[in-house]
């Protein structure tokens, strides 16, 4: 429903000497630098065996391409280097041909040129990459701020999370998940806000901060739905037509879980490799109000499930479910769920993600899921 807003994108490199694939702190990769290293090599080879090798080819200027070449990958003290190299090369090659001295001040000159000018865009590239580094780092904290890392276990429950976003190298946005150990049991939540952006990431955080304050002493979970719907309500003065799906989770240590929805698709159920829908009456969306400008009626407490040692169950948005192919057909995601049994929360999860990545050839909308396998006594660390 919404794509993750916010977050450090990468700046697009127009010069050629950022056209090689680099490493998260601006560094050009081993790969990148070999690549480099053997195509300056060569060429420098190509002219020197031009030079004293043939009797009609003698290309000294194409040494002004060694300290390029170089630049596309290090740094200031390997081009200055390669520098000094091509412009030795060139004054001995006039100790056989002595009538060419002009031309080799004018190559010396053009090779200093080329170097000073590669070490000015290497260091501009670098603090640029410093700069991204930075701003990922403060985007890795909100998003730890507000999208709070969850537990790997909390009693009977192993739990695991995760999210793709829609937006390259994004760190927060309107999808939101969260995970409390209360005196009720285990509560967990998921959602979806409508919009894109700042503002989804704003909605977002309310959600939240509503959940982790009223989730340890709401008596139900209807009741934990009313305060957050207050609480959104209350943020959404100026934007009444925005919303928050979620769907609210409680599970006791015995196995047994009770869930509501508002407006959000209900969790998934793997026992086994059988894959069915946790039964739960709908639900309307948070922010939504009657005819009459009243808050919607608090929903009937859901009734209860019960589940089996290795149940799994998934919370998910729609950014996974919707996910489509180039046909424009939708990620089976049960029957893919259900050839995921056996696996433990991280690595379902992650195959999850993987697989529906794979399937759309990408991703145009966030998708976060969150999965609880419950198992008759603490999972081990």
């Amino acid at each position: 429903m919404s794509a993750r807003g916010g977050g450090a994108a990468g700046e697009p490199g127009g010069a050629p000497i950022d056209s090689l694939p680099e490493d998260g702190d601006g560094a050009a990769t081993p790969v990148a630098r070999a690549a480099a290293l053997v195509g300056a090599v060569l060429l420098y080879g190509l002219v020197v065996g031009l030079q004293y090798g043939t009797d009609g080819w003698h290309l000294p200027s194409v040494l002004v391409a060694v300290p390029a070449v170089v630049a596309l990958a290090f740094g200031p003290p390997v081009i200055v280097g390669a520098a000094v190299v091509a412009v030795g090369t060139r004054w001995v090659f006039t100790l056989s041909d002595p009538g060419r001295n002009g031309a080799a001040v004018g190559t010396t000159a053009v090779i200093l040129g080329i170097a000073a000018l590669g070490c000015f865009v290497v260091r501009r590239r670098e603090r640029a990459a410093a700069r991204l580094v930075s701003i990922a780092t403060v985007a890795e904290t909100a998003q730890r701020a507000v999208l709070r890392p969850v537990p790997a276990a909390v009693g009977p429950y192993a739990i695991a999370a995760g999210y793709r976003a829609a937006a390259r190298d994004a760190r927060i946005g309107g999808d939101l998940y969260a995970v409390a150990d209360t005196p009720s049991g285990l509560r967990t939540l998921i959602g979806d806000v409508r919009g894109k952006g700042l503002d989804a990431v704003a909605t977002a955080a309310v959600v939240l901060g509503a959940f982790h304050e009223a989730v340890l002493d709401a008596p139900s979970l209807g009741a934990l739905a009313g305060r957050l719907d207050t609480s959104l309500r209350r943020f959404l003065t100026d934007d009444p037509e925005s919303f928050v799906t979620v769907f609210l989770l409680e599970a006791d240590s015995d196995g047994t879980v009770r869930g509501l929805s508002c407006g959000h698709p209900a969790p998934l159920l793997l026992h086994g490799s059988t894959v069915s829908e946790l039964p739960v009456p709908p639900g309307l969306p948070l922010g939504l109000r009657d005819e009459a400008g009243t808050p919607a009626g608090t929903p009937p407490e859901p009734p209860v499930t019960h589940l089996e040692p290795g149940d799994t169950l998934l919370l998910y948005t729609d950014g996974l479910a919707e996910a489509r192919d180039r046909s424009g057909a939708f990620y089976p995601l049960p029957a893919r769920l259900a050839a995921c049994a056996g696996l433990p929360p991280r690595a379902l999860v992650d195959r999850l993600q993987r697989d529906a990545h794979a399937f759309a050839g990408g991703t145009d909308d966030d998708a976060a899921l969150l999965a609880l396998t419950w198992h008759l006594r603490p999972p081990a660390d």
